[in-house]
C-alpha cells in the first residue's frame, strides 16, 4: 500500500482517523460535487473497516490465544475436573461485509476530492487529509504553465523546481477525459506538444504532479493548473 501521508501509521491512530474522516465526509460531499448517494459506498467501506480494526481482528487473536493455551493444557496440563473449550466471540450483528480494497478506493477518492473546483485548505484540513512532511520541507512540487508558440502551433511550456527529489511524474487530462500519465521528467523545462483533440478548435489542458524518487511515484497531488491552448 502507497504511503499516505494524512493516514496514520498505527491502527489505534487509523481507526480515530477514519471515525472523523467518515464523520465530516457527508458535510462536504456536496460542495465538493459528490452525492450522498456516492459517498454511500464509501461509508460502508468505512464502517466495515473499522469493525475489522476495532472487534473482529482483536476477537481473532484472542480467540488464537485462548486456543493455543488450551492446546498446551490439555497436552501437558495437570487437573481433576474436565475443562471446557474457549468460547468464541459471535458478533451480532455483523455489518455488510464489502469488496476488498477498501483502503486503495478511500485514497482515490481522496485524489478527487483534492482535484474538485470547491477543494481548499479549510476543506482538507476538516477532512484530515492535508499529507504532513516526507521527504523534505516540500510537501509537493512547485510549478507553472503558460502557452508559447512552437514549431508547429501553440505548446504548453511547464517550469517546476525538483528541490532535492529525482523529479516528477506529469498527468494531464483534456475535456471530459480521464487524467493521463504523460511521463517522468526529471529536466526542465518540460514541453507538452501533443495535436489537439480536435484540430483547429482550441482546448482547456489539465495538469498534476507528483514527485518521482527511486523509480517510484510518491508523496501527494499538487492542485490543478489550467491553461487554454489553441491551434
Amino acid at each position: 500500500m502507497a504511503n499516505q501521508g494524512y493516514f496514520p501509521s498505527s491502527e489505534a491512530d487509523r481507526t480515530a482517523w477514519l471515525a472523523h474522516f467518515r464523520t465530516k465526509l457527508p458535510v462536504h460531499c456536496v460542495d465538493l460535487g459528490f452525492s450522498l448517494d456516492d459517498i454511500a459506498s464509501t461509508l460502508a467501506d468505512i464502517d466495515f473497516y473499522i469493525w475489522l480494526l476495532q472487534s473482529w481482528n482483536p476477537s481473532i487473536q484472542k480467540n488464537a490465544l485462548e486456543a493455543s493455551a488450551f492446546k498446551a493444557l490439555i497436552g501437558t496440563g495437570s487437573g481433576s475436573e474436565l475443562v471446557a473449550l474457549p468460547v468464541h466471540v459471535v458478533f451480532d450483528p455483523e455489518p455488510v461485509p464489502v469488496l476488498p480494497g477498501v483502503l486503495t478506493r478511500l485514497f482515490n477518492l481522496v485524489q478527487r476530492i483534492k482535484t474538485a473546483a470547491t477543494y481548499n485548505l479549510v476543506v482538507g484540513k476538516d477532512l484530515g487529509i492535508i499529507g504532513t512532511v516526507s521527504v523534505d520541507t516540500h510537501v509537493i512540487p512547485e510549478f507553472t504553465v503558460i502557452t508559447e508558440r512552437g514549431m508547429v502551433g501553440e505548446r504548453v511550456k511547464m517550469m517546476f523546481t525538483k528541490y532535492s527529489h529525482d523529479g516528477v511524474i506529469v498527468e494531464s487530462r483534456r475535456g471530459d477525459g480521464e487524467w493521463e500519465f504523460l511521463g517522468v521528467v526529471v529536466t526542465k523545462p518540460w514541453y507538452d506538444e501533443r495535436d489537439l483533440l480536435v484540430a483547429n478548435v482550441p482546448e482547456i489542458r489539465e495538469y498534476r504532479l507528483r514527485w518521482w524518487d527511486k523509480g517510484i511515484a510518491n508523496g501527494e497531488y499538487t492542485a490543478v493548473q489550467r491553461v487554454n491552448i489553441g491551434p
